[in-house]
């Protein structure tokens, strides 16, 4: 005898749906972290080439505002090293700095 071959049961589609649902949720959640972290990461290039560029035109300015597209950084002066500060996409509040050449 042949059994009842119409297709999925209500409960097995409910049960793909949830798990399909559960995958895409945890799948989002990481490519959004990864979305952000490369931007911040873009972010932190244009530090980086700020600071360059103040460290070979010798600028000695104790405090400089420098806008880039819609980020702000400050370029400072602080014992001896120049230092960049800027916020990220978190708000967090990033700073690096170079020694001075003497």
């Amino acid at each position: 005898m042949h059994k009842n071959c119409n297709g999925f049961t209500f409960v097995e589609l409910l049960v793909s749906l949830s798990l399909w649902s559960g995958l895409i949720a945890m799948l989002l959640a990481h490519w959004t972290i990864v979305v952000i972290e490369r931007e911040n990461k873009k972010i932190e290039a244009i530090a980086n080439e700020i600071l360059y560029e103040a460290m070979m035109n010798e600028h000695r300015v104790n405090e400089t505002v420098v806008v880039r597209g819609k980020r702000t950084f400050l370029l400072f002066v602080r014992s001896n090293e120049r230092c960049v500060r800027w916020e990220d996409w978190l708000k967090r509040t990033k700073e690096r700095c170079e020694p001075l050449l003497q």
